[in-house]
């Protein structure tokens, strides 16, 4: 970019309102009042009924606790700090990404932070964390791919990596944090991000001589980064449940 057209550049993307992240926020606090109906806080019989990451069911064939999981949570300050967390950035995510993107995002993340907590810890677990570190690995991304082009990128970009850095090394310090599910998670979310994060390109809008943010076409690669996302994630759960003993009553 010529410094001349510097003056006429409009960094601004294209940006969505962010609906699902306000659904899912709601959804998360019905299963909220629906623990403390059943007594969830303090059992974990119950936890196991709504839907916490549970070994031996998952085992036994229950993955979509690989997902239900996440709207769980163990207490108030546990839910309020994945609530403010989920409305900072997933709001972010999902005004750049898409409803839809950022769907998958929230959903691949949610399996990748289950698994890697499935295989690691046999501890019961729940939260949204894991999701969470997954939609911030797709902002790094974001912002690594568009470093060049979008206005205070390379800014965002260092400051996303340096938090989840930060709070991965808070994970191996306090007790009873499920560190793996948030590595599995922000591992999910780098390398979906990089494969179904909007790019843009920069032209020249001849009428009017500025300079402005168009989005590229990308269905081919988000079709073959998704799939190839998806088969990973398959053939890691089928060998991860197939090395965990199946206990029966």
């Amino acid at each position: 970019m010529k410094p001349e057209e510097l003056v006429n550049f409009d960094p601004r993307i294209p940006k969505h309102k962010p609906i699902l992240t306000r659904l899912i926020i709601v959804l998360i606090c019905i299963m909220f009042i629906a623990e403390i109906y059943f007594k969830g806080l303090y059992s974990d019989k119950a936890l196991i009924i709504l839907g916490a990451k549970w070994n031996e069911g998952i085992t036994n064939g229950e993955y979509w606790r690989f997902f239900s999981c996440t709207l769980l949570h163990g207490g108030l300050l546990h839910l309020f700090l994945n609530l403010a967390a989920l409305h900072i950035f997933g709001s972010e995510v999902e005004s750049i990404f898409g409803s839809f993107r950022f769907l998958l995002i929230y959903l691949i993340s949610s399996w990748g932070a289950g698994l890697a907590s499935y295989a690691f810890s046999p501890n019961l677990a729940i939260g949204a964390s894991g999701a969470l570190f997954g939609i911030i690995g797709s902002l790094v991304m974001f912002f690594f791919r568009q470093r060049e082009k979008v206005s205070g990128a390379t800014m965002r970009f260092k400051s996303m990596y340096t938090l989840i850095i930060i709070n991965l090394m808070l994970g191996l310090l306090i007790p009873r944090i499920d560190n793996s599910a948030h590595i599995g998670g922000v591992i999910t979310g780098l390398v979906t991000g990089w494969f179904i994060s909007p790019e843009y390109n920069i032209e020249k809008d001849e009428t009017i001589g500025k300079l402005h943010v168009v989005k590229k076409r990308d269905l081919t690669r988000v079709i073959a980064g998704l799939f190839l996302v998806l088969t990973i994630l398959y053939w890691l759960s089928r060998f991860a449940i197939s090395i965990q003993p199946i206990k029966t009553n």
